[in-house]
């Protein structure tokens, strides 16, 4: 598995009744551990806030920037600065940096909807926090109320309001949630259509061909605006009869058929309100995703959607080595195929020599010691010394001589015959430095040398063995300043006095 995301996290905690909800302020802190739980599961791996609208504050965009800079801190590997930025523990930063590290990304935006409790400037908010990306949905419909009168925005999917539904049938329901619905993506800014069955949350659904209708109608606007729906798996981990799970689950399928038959980009999310919510049941939306052979989905990042693969598979492993121009490593975890299966030859070219190398590296000095000592080795051994010491010979001037093993040299020696004795030779007069170095005009004036005169003159004096270079002359040493002479007072002023005194006496 390469990348499970979850779009859909709310940080600011499980929803209170309806009358006690409140606004609620983002911290650093929070959302810094909000991610710090899914690091400590290595799962999701791509990840989204998205709070609701009638959540927003002012504070909100400050927290936001703040956390952003704390989790490059932790990327970064500064540890202290990240825990110090979020006012988390050293402990904490260090579990995110690992994350990261490992491919874990982190993104923050938002869950619009038309809740009348949002402050009527939260749009302006969400555009100072700089959302990744903004889930589009609806959670309430106008109605006509019996008490409170027309246009009262009914909570449709809130258990505290499921009287109402005595007075609205299921049918003008999911009129109404569509029309506002579309309407909205038409017109609001969006990245993802949020969990497009709310109306059904408790048990509520129209016949089945009004319903794929409606599903056409949406897919319609999302195709047209480049926007993506997502498969939400909050009601697959709730409280709920197994045969509306098993409803639910079926319409999800045939809504991601029709969204991969329109191009329509797939985004899944748990909708999860605590920790230990995050990615939950998302083993049943892949297994749809696996049945429909859809191995892509997308994830808000900087405003867009990227394209995050769900496995590694043999189609994309081929792809990558064709274009990095580098053979698929054999008994790879991620494939599981061998080099036969995946069409590539036992021995290409490159990986014996790897191969081999490795061993050598992995082994210990015995067995080191034990392969050198092998013919095929010594004769590499010995061919590459003797071209070395041809290499040497050629720079110096002189014959290479090829090394004799201690048998061979003792052998020499016995056979050798008597050493002459010494001509008598005549004094000569030592020649200065600049005589000496006229012997090397052989070296020097070879025509394999290409260099100028000074230069020659200089490296083959370097090169020549027992030759030193010219001894350069000594830079004379400025005079020293004269110190300046110090004023005498008190009792030292006294005593020059009687010394200069004394020597005129005498």
């Amino acid at each position: 598995m390469a990348a499970i995301p979850d779009i859909h996290g709310h940080a600011k905690g499980e929803h209170r009744p309806y009358t006690e909800e409140r606004p609620i302020a983002y911290s650093a802190r929070m959302l810094f551990l909000w991610f710090y739980h899914a690091c400590r599961r290595f799962s999701p791996r791509f990840m989204m806030v998205a709070d609701h609208a009638n959540y927003l504050t002012f504070e909100d965009p400050g927290a936001v920037n703040t956390v952003r800079r704390a989790l490059k801190l932790a990327q970064a590997g500064d540890l202290l600065g990240a825990a110090e930025t979020a006012g988390v523990d050293v402990a904490h930063a260090a579990l995110v940096s690992e994350g990261l590290r490992r491919g874990m990304r982190f993104s923050i935006g938002a869950e619009m909807d038309n809740d009348p409790r949002a402050r009527p400037d939260a749009q302006n908010i969400i555009d100072a926090m700089r959302p990744d990306g903004i889930i589009r949905s609806v959670h309430f419909v106008p109605i006509q109320h019996p008490e409170k009168g027309a246009e009262w925005l009914w909570p449709f999917d809130n258990e505290e309001f499921a009287e109402l539904y005595e007075v609205v049938n299921t049918d003008q329901l999911w009129e109404l949630y569509i029309a506002k619905l579309v309407d909205d993506l038409e017109k609001l800014p969006s990245h993802v259509i949020g969990h497009f069955y709310a109306p059904a949350t408790l048990g509520r659904w129209p016949a089945a061909k009004k319903l794929e209708e409606y599903e056409d109608r949406m897919l319609d606007v999302a195709h047209r605006r480049g926007l993506a729906v997502e498969i939400n798996t909050r009601f697959l981990y709730r409280d709920s009869p197994e045969d509306r799970k098993k409803k639910y689950l079926d319409a999800n399928a045939r809504l991601i058929r029709k969204a991969k038959a329109r191009g329509v980009g797939i985004a899944v999310g748990s909708d999860a309100h605590s920790p230990r919510d995050q990615g939950n049941a998302f083993e049943a939306v892949l297994k749809l995703l696996d049945d429909a052979k859809i191995n892509e989905v997308v994830f808000p990042v900087g405003g867009r959607l990227a394209r995050v693969a769900l496995r590694a598979t043999r189609e994309h492993l081929e792809a990558e080595a064709l274009a990095r121009r580098q053979p698929i490593a054999p008994g790879s975890s991620i494939t599981g195929y061998s080099r036969a299966e995946l069409g590539l030859p036992e021995d290409a070219e490159g990986v014996t020599g790897r191969r081999e190398g490795r061993t050598m590296r992995d082994a210990g000095p015995k067995k080191r010691a034990a392969a050198s000592s092998t013919p095929s080795t010594s004769r590499r051994s010995a061919e590459s010394s003797s071209s070395a010491s041809k290499a040497k010979a050629a720079r110096t001037g002189k014959r290479a001589v090829p090394k004799k093993n201690a048998t061979s040299a003792a052998s020499s020696r016995k056979n050798r015959p008597a050493a002459r004795p010494p001509k008598k030779t005549s004094k000569r007069v030592s020649k200065p430095a600049t005589a000496q170095r006229k012997k090397v005009s052989p070296v020097r004036g070879s025509k394999k040398k290409t260099t100028s005169r000074p230069t020659a003159r200089k490296t083959a004096a370097k090169r020549l063995p027992g030759k030193k270079a010219a001894a350069k002359k000594p830079v004379p040493r400025r005079p020293a300043k004269p110190k300046p002479k110090r004023l005498l007072t008190g009792h030292a002023k006294k005593a020059a006095k009687k010394k200069k005194t004394a020597a005129k006496r005498r």
